[in-house]
């Protein structure tokens, strides 16, 4: 970061790090057999808004890259909308029923944006899974390249001890956020 960026409050994603949303692949088996989480088809990339006219552009490139892959195997297509959600974020929500071509399509977005400078309009990915029929969210931090469980009680209220359960289970597949006051709540999400 320059010091005109930190001057003017421009935070850039560690270079490093972008990689680490991968580990959601090889710790989904961990999180099914010991945490008895079910996995959902979708996966949300929530973001800033982005300048006009971007969303929907990305939204078109990131089907047109979809189309491209889907070529080879139609049946297991990809899905791609776009959502504005209650407190005017957005999201670009992918569904299909393989999780890795799900977990590449979202990770070429955040590198769409990353390429183009719009790195800090990137705030998270979300994966949704279920357990006993309630909802657990595992979110991906972009900023700080971590992982963190979220697991919605009621009316904007959270389950923190499952929480921290969940985390306990993962942190061995896992990078997962150390500090519990970032585990920021996404209430709302439209998965």
């Amino acid at each position: 970061m320059g010091f005109l960026d930190s001057l003017i409050g421009r935070t850039r994603l560690p270079k490093s790090n972008e990689d680490k949303i991968f580990a959601m692949s090889t710790a989904m088996l961990t999180l099914q057999t010991s945490a008895e989480l079910e996995p959902g088809t979708r996966v949300g990339i929530v973001f800033r808004s982005l300048p006009s006219g971007r969303f929907q552009q990305l939204n078109r490139d990131t089907v047109e890259m979809l189309k491209l892959q889907d070529q080879s195997a139609p049946e297991d297509s990809l899905k791609v909308n776009q959502v504005k959600d209650d407190l005017g974020f957005q999201w670009l929500v992918v569904d299909g029923p393989d999780f890795e071509a799900v977990l590449a399509a979202i990770h070429a977005v955040a590198m769409g944006l990353l390429d183009e400078g719009l790195g800090d309009c990137l705030l998270a990915a979300v994966f949704p899974f279920q357990l006993s029929g309630r909802s657990v969210y595992w979110i991906y931090g972009y900023k700080e390249a971590t992982f963190y469980p979220f697991v919605p009680n009621g009316d904007h209220r959270r389950d923190n001890a499952e929480e921290i359960r969940l985390a306990a289970i993962a942190k061995e597949d896992l990078p997962v956020e150390a500090d519990m006051e970032r585990w920021y709540a996404i209430w709302g999400v439209p998965l």
